[in-house]
Order: C-alpha cells, then structure tokens, then sequence
C-alpha cells in the first residue's frame, strides 16, 4: 500500500519506500548549503543544471539528475528527492521517497501534495541504488544530513 502524501507539509518527509507511511520532523530545514551542490565536472556546460548532488551524513556524495516536477520520467526502484528550488536557485528538500515498482503513483501523489510550491517543485532521481536495501540506505543518509537529530 501506498502512503498517503496528501497529509505532509513541505518540510521533510522520510519514507524508507513507497510502502511505508511518511513522517514528518517538527522543523523545516534548508539543504542549500551542503546538501545540494552542481557537479564541478559540469561547471561550464549546458548540462548543468540537470545534474546536482547531494551529501549524506556519512559524507557520501550522490549524483542527482534534476527535472521540473511535471517533467519528471518515471523511472522504477530511484532514490527520489522532492526539492523547492528558490528564485536565487538555492534547493531545499521538502521529501525523500523510494519510487519503487511502480513510480507513478509515487510522483502523482508527491506533485498533488506540493503542488503550492507550483514552478519551485523540483525532482531530483538518484539512479544508482540497485536494491531496496541500498535505497533505504541512502534516503537514510540523507535525512540524517538533513535533520541530525532523526538519527
């Protein structure tokens, strides 16, 4: 069963997979600063801005490809992160899910709950977590960058 996003404010919200209910921490954070960051590599290149990444408490750095929410593919088993992306470009994270086998209804559900974040809605697709365990694993360093007192 999917979990409901219709309930989550944009702040955080954590879910191991697309099975598990979301929960949200008391505070809204910002990841601007560390946490999304463009990939040097890519610097003067039109690519750019379709690519960030993102670092886990563990210090472990993740390559994102980022899409306008309404752009988004829908790819099975992805890292996904919901991001509102200010006028000055700065990311914040306001979810982290596991698209699972069947990603459509993950993005749907997430779009509708933050749609007031309208052109701000971004989602970001971590590609490279083969297995349910490396997804979980991953959405969990990341929240623990993001919110350190969950961990």
């Amino acid at each position: 069963m999917l979990a409901p996003l219709d309930a989550f404010s944009p702040a955080l919200a954590v879910a191991a997979s697309a099975d598990e209910p979301l929960s949200a921490p008391p505070t809204a954070l910002s990841l601007a600063e560390p946490g999304a960051a463009p990939l040097a590599a890519l610097a003067d290149e039109g690519l750019s801005p379709r690519f960030c990444a993102w670092r886990g408490a563990s210090g472990r750095r993740y390559i994102f490809s980022a899409y306008p929410a309404a752009a988004c593919p829908a790819y099975c088993d992805a890292v996904l992160i919901a991001v509102d992306r200010d006028f000055a470009g700065r990311r914040r994270a306001v979810a982290f899910l596991d698209t699972g086998t069947f990603p459509e209804p993950v993005l749907a559900r997430a779009a509708k709950s933050l749609a007031a974040l309208g052109d701000r809605l971004e989602f970001h697709l971590h590609l490279l977590a083969a297995t349910a365990q490396q997804r979980a694993a991953t959405i969990a360093d990341l929240a623990a960058a993001a919110h350190p007192a969950r961990s």
